[in-house]
């Protein structure tokens, strides 16, 4: 488990938003390793970690999108029953609280994924889910 930075772009809720995002970090080889689209009316916080920070929020200022930047918990879980729940329980024995959580399957990373979590206090996760 390891603290990466986390974008929180505001988009517009409208067909095609999310393609043109998309397409433009693409342009510049930026890779999305997780994403998180809530359903939203209007402007809405898109939740991205991406492997090149610089360069997408380069696109960002350039495409005129407000966003923001903040660290979150990127954890590698194990694809078995209980991995997450484990992890989970940890963190919330030590009084630190899930804030929301979203995942993605890695290329090359076997039978795990990696789960992204907003949590209250991110250098006390850090600690505790070693």
């Amino acid at each position: 488990m390891a603290v990466a930075k986390q974008l929180s772009v505001m988009l517009e809720n409208q067909r095609g938003a999310l393609a043109h995002l998309c397409s433009e970090l693409a342009k510049v080889a930026v890779n999305i390793l997780a994403l998180m689209v809530p359903d939203q009316p209007g402007l809405a916080p898109v939740r991205l970690v991406v492997n090149d920070l610089v360069a997408a929020k380069k696109v960002l200022d350039e495409l005129g999108l407000k966003y923001g930047e903040e660290p979150v918990i990127a954890a590698h879980v194990s694809d078995r029953p209980g991995a997450l729940g484990k992890l989970t329980r940890k963190l919330a024995d030590h009084g630190i609280d899930v804030r929301y959580a979203y995942g993605s399957i890695l290329k090359g990373a076997g039978k795990e994924a990696l789960v992204i979590l907003g949590v209250s206090d991110v250098p006390a996760a850090e600690k505790v889910a070693k």
